[in-house]
């Protein structure tokens, strides 16, 4: 489901409980503001998918998995692995664009960064140049049951570039050359 924010209040509240869910540490006014600009303009699109029946993860198949958020990260793989990933294209907590997604997939044709519970904003736009989408796993209760045991639902989100993604980055970079030339006070 398409989610088409239309005013920047929504698309600024969109924006906080997608990817800060509370989460203070991940406060960024001006990155809220950036990516909003980008969903109200159409440089970004967001849409919201349902999970589809998952079983449950055996005890070493969390045991597997780098780092914390195993249970969310393990629901990440199996997605993947349903949009066509194999297991070897898959990857945790690896170095991509001076960052670390939570997941990485990589094959030939596409790239998809995916990111479990709450997440730095800039994230999104960062990413964006380089992958297909990035995905947000929500925190909160999983497909097969309560990881975090919260009453709220976990989601899956999706960033895309939207319609409009290589004008409006046309006119930052422009915006950011013009910049560049003003002399400096210092």
């Amino acid at each position: 489901m398409k989610i088409l924010p239309k005013t920047e209040r929504e698309a600024l509240d969109i924006v906080y409980s997608v990817l800060n869910q509370g989460d203070s540490r991940y406060n960024d006014p001006q990155s809220e503001i950036i990516l909003s600009k980008f969903l109200l303009n159409g440089a970004i699109s967001l849409e919201e998918r349902h999970f589809p029946e998952i079983n449950s993860p055996e005890k070493s198949e969390l045991e597997s998995i780098k780092g914390v958020q195993r249970a969310d990260k393990y629901l990440a793989k199996i997605l993947l692995e349903k949009e066509g990933f194999k297991d070897s294209e898959i990857f945790f907590e690896r170095a991509f664009l001076g960052s670390r997604p939570d997941v990485l997939a990589e094959s030939e044709s596409k790239i998809i960064a995916v990111e479990c519970c709450s997440c730095r904003i800039d994230k999104i736009v960062n990413y964006l140049p380089e992958v297909e989408a990035v995905w947000i796993l929500t925190l909160g209760e999983s497909p097969w049951g309560n990881i975090h045991y919260l009453k709220e639902k976990m989601h899956w989100y999706i960033f895309r570039k939207g319609v409009n993604w290589n004008r409006v980055l046309d006119f930052q970079k422009k915006k950011i050359e013009e910049l560049k030339k003003v002399p400096s006070l210092l």
